[in-house]
């Protein structure tokens, strides 16, 4: 598997976990927090209940009358160990104390208060450093027979087993959160490997498609090579179709180049190109490829025009170099609207750089692509510039072919729209 189609798997893979993973937070948080919001309510109404229930059957067994000052609460209503039931005169003042009571700042007078203005008060406060849920009602007289209120009755229940209770539902919602995000995980790291096994197999059987094409491709063009060479060396045609020959046999290596550059990239395509340098002149070797595709760009009704200085020594790969200028320029010819111009423009900016710009006046390479192309088999959406049907290896060879000279390639807009390439090439290339 090539370097490319393991790092698209493995990004796809990363993004699927996440975007799963993420839903299943989501999905787990959301149960969780609603879980933990329903049982601490319903904890929170079943003390309220109990209250209620206390204080209810504490006033109704006073029967309209306030119990002696001080009386034991074992002559009261009873009433669970972790609830208190306390009993006021109308000012608010404690009358009878139950023996089990201990908890300072209680009778609490601001609850009294909000009971004597509201007719009741329900509120949860602090008494002897533990919490303390407490509900004061007014107790109503019988002997004047209008029932005015003649004392209150505060009932307090401790929040202590409460509490407990909340923070052992709260731990046990985490940890089966935890557990469940756990075995969510272990699930989906095994389920996406599983979904992209047939995407794994359909990049296989490419790289095992491209391998076998390009293998059968190296005779036909052996075969069309050797006869050009016949042609050539047994004078076989006319003296004016001799330079058609010798581009013959240049294609016909191109080709074959080519053809390895096909099987390279399938099988191995993090192994970098392997160059021959020698001293060259990028300028005499622009003038050289414009001569020779000259006849495609009139087969398409197009011009091709070159600007660069009488030299541009450098050193490099010739065959390598030439092959770059005619991917550029066989791209450009490709996406040029019928009847433009293509430029090739070799510069020589300092004396240890050359540049070589191809532009063209097409539909340009939309912001967001000018990285995806110059990846193999790319091709660009919705009106992209791939249009001819073409392999999708001519860009990402360019790239190969600049990195192993040490240069840089990059795409951008032309003054008139259109794509403008750009190689930058270092003079001295290391070796």
């Amino acid at each position: 598997m090539t370097g490319l189609t393991k790092r698209v798997l493995d990004e796809t893979r990363r993004r699927l976990q996440a975007i799963t993973l993420g839903l299943l937070v989501l999905l787990v948080a959301g149960i969780g927090a609603a879980t933990a919001v329903i049982g601490l309510a319903q904890l929170d109404a079943d003390v309220d209940r109990s209250l209620e229930v206390t204080a209810t059957t504490a006033i109704a067994h006073l029967d309209g009358e306030l119990p002696a000052p001080q009386e034991s609460s074992d002559e009261q209503a009873p009433a669970p160990a972790d609830t208190i039931v306390l009993y006021l005169d109308a000012n608010g003042a404690l009358v009878a104390l139950p023996s089990h009571v201990g908890l300072a700042g209680l009778p609490d007078q601001a609850a009294v208060a909000a009971a004597r203005a509201t007719g009741r008060d329900l509120r949860t406060v602090l008494a002897g450093g533990v919490r303390v849920r407490l509900l004061t009602l007014p107790i109503t007289g019988s002997q004047d027979g209008q029932g005015s209120v003649i004392g209150y009755l505060q009932a307090g229940f401790v929040l202590t087993l409460h509490d407990e209770q909340s923070a052992t539902l709260l731990w046990s919602i985490l940890v089966a959160a935890v557990i469940g995000l756990a075995a969510a995980a272990i699930i989906t790291v095994l389920v996406t490997g599983r979904a992209l096994a047939p995407i794994r197999r359909s990049f296989e059987a490419q790289q095992r498609f491209v391998a076998d094409a390009s293998h059968e491709l190296r005779t036909p063009t052996a075969i069309i090579r050797s006869t050009a060479d016949v042609l050539e060396r047994e004078a076989l045609v006319s003296p004016a179709g001799r330079p058609l020959i010798g581009d013959i046999i240049s294609e016909s290596d191109r080709m074959g180049r080519l053809v390895g550059d096909l099987s390279t990239i399938a099988s191995r395509e993090d192994q970098p190109l392997v160059l021959q340098r020698s001293a060259l002149d990028l300028a005499d070797l622009g003038r050289q490829v414009v001569r020779r595709i000259q006849p495609l760009a009139a087969k398409r009704d197009l011009q091709v025009a070159l600007s660069s200085p009488e030299q541009a020594p450098m050193r490099g790969d010739v065959d390598r170099l030439t092959q770059l200028l005619l991917i550029l320029l066989d791209n450009a010819l490709d996406h040029a609207p019928q009847g433009s111009a293509v430029r090739l423009d070799i510069g020589r900016p300092d004396a240890s750089l050359v540049t070589v710009s191809v532009t063209d006046q097409g539909s340009g390479v939309p912001p967001e692509s000018r990285e995806v192309i110059f990846e193999p088999f790319a091709r660009l959406a919705r009106g992209g510039r791939r249009r001819s049907g073409g392999s999708g290896l001519g860009l990402a060879i360019a790239r190969r072919i600049v990195s192993a000279h040490g240069g840089e390639i990059s795409v951008g807009s032309g003054p008139e729209g259109g794509a403008v390439f750009t190689v930058r090439l270092p003079v001295g290339a290391p070796v």
